[in-house]
């Protein structure tokens, strides 16, 4: 039943965030280890996807900040001649790496503005823009009220068009404030 009802969603929430498939089945394997291994610190005050929704997006940054790295260590192994020939090769006009660039830029940017939102904000922001779930299926997740879900979704919207705007102003965003 587990596998059933959560593997599927933290692999879409993976995903989401993710470059490929395979960087997102492997960091939903580190989640499930990690959510087994530390089971006993699940408290039950929040649904249970939403406690891993939150090792998955540590995962995530990890797993980023690792590719990250290793791109980097690659890129100053490379000779050359082969650095030639990939900056000879043809792109498809779909894979334009100014465009490539722009969605993931992009991409990572909205997941780095939901991780400043409360807990509660980003997941139901996520439930909502990123699963596409109906507010019904927001409630029954987080175990809340249609119309609170919905209220909820108002105000979490809010919170990020504000994020959205600091950073447009070139302003600080807020730290993380998980009230």
């Amino acid at each position: 039943m587990f596998c059933n009802n959560y593997l599927p969603r933290i692999y879409r929430f993976a995903l989401a965030r993710l470059p490929n498939e395979q960087d997102a089945e492997d960091v939903v394997q580190v989640v499930l280890a990690n959510a087994a291994r530390r089971m006993e610190t699940y408290r039950g005050d929040a649904p249970l996807l939403g406690w891993l929704y939150q090792i998955t997006r540590r995962e995530v940054s990890k797993h980023l900040g690792a590719a990250a790295r290793h791109a980097d260590l690659v890129h100053l192994e490379q000779d050359a001649e082969a650095a030639d020939r990939v900056a000879r090769a043809p792109a498809p006009a779909a894979d334009e790496p100014d465009v490539a660039s722009g969605r993931t830029q992009f991409a990572v940017r909205i997941h780095a503005l939901l991780d400043l939102l409360p807990d509660h904000y980003a997941r139901a922001l996520e439930l909502k823009y990123l699963d596409g779930c109906s507010t019904r299926e927001i409630a029954r997740s987080l175990d809340m009220a249609d119309v609170a879900v919905q209220s909820l979704l108002a105000r979490a919207r809010r919170a990020f068009r504000a994020l959205c705007d600091n950073e447009e102003l070139g302003m600080d965003t807020p730290g993380k404030d998980r009230a």
